[in-house]
């Protein structure tokens, strides 16, 4: 079954980019709204899928695989299911290249799960507050069209779901694997920080556009301010 999923803005006169966002575990499609809504690229369409398996208590409490087992299934599915949003980004006729995937926590586990695996080289990868499931699996299964894809990496060093320790092995697994990793730290939990928002929108400036975003806050022919 297709991943139930909004888009933001509603209507656009056209979409340049993509942007699939990748929601943490126990949340749905809405969560990553107040985010999208700080990064204000223009020509820029937000895809928002819930996650693939529901809760047992409320249909709207979603999660992209079982955070005890880590059930390889469960990974592959929701990778699959990620994947054919990718393609149909591909299908509506916005490039490869510019196709990005950012998530949270969960979200960003297959934000890296199914960008490294991806047959075409795709924009880049925000992947906050996550780590790398499986990595033998992933050394074995990853695609060469993205091993130079760009990597933003953020963990909070007050998380206390997933300790900062977490994500520094979660560079350095990538890192050992030969990827680009731009790695950040932010005096924060398990959230997104505005200086992390304002990094990743300076990131992602940087790998749309080809020039620097030296003032995240300004307004710039690419964007709006927040």
């Amino acid at each position: 079954m297709a991943l139930d999923y909004l888009t933001f803005p509603d209507e656009l006169d056209r979409a340049d980019y993509a942007m699939i966002g990748l929601h943490g575990r126990n949340a749905n499609k809405y969560a990553f709204f107040p985010f999208v809504r700080q990064m204000g690229f223009l020509h820029t369409r937000w895809v928002l899928p819930s996650a693939t398996f529901a809760g047992e208590e409320s249909a709207d409490v979603r999660w992209w695989f079982d955070n005890d087992r880590k059930d390889p299934v469960e990974v592959q599915q929701s990778r699959g299911e990620i994947t054919r949003l990718i393609d149909a980004q591909l299908a509506d006729g916005i490039p490869p290249e510019n196709i990005f995937l950012v998530g949270f926590s969960q979200g960003a586990v297959m934000s890296v799960d199914t960008a490294l695996r991806y047959p075409q080289r795709l924009g880049g990868i925000v992947a906050l507050s996550g780590y790398v499931v499986h990595p033998d699996y992933l050394r074995e299964e990853r695609h060469e069209a993205n091993l130079r894809i760009p990597i933003f990496l953020a963990h909070g060093t007050r998380d206390h779901i997933l300790s900062v320790e977490v994500g520094r092995e979660n560079n350095r697994v990538l890192t050992d694997l030969g990827y680009d990793v731009d790695y950040n730290e932010y005096d924060t939990a398990h959230r997104v920080s505005s200086q992390e928002t304002r990094d990743i929108r300076a990131f992602l400036h940087r790998h749309m556009y080809g020039i620097e975003l030296d003032d995240p806050r300004k307004q710039d022919e690419h964007v709006v301010t927040f």
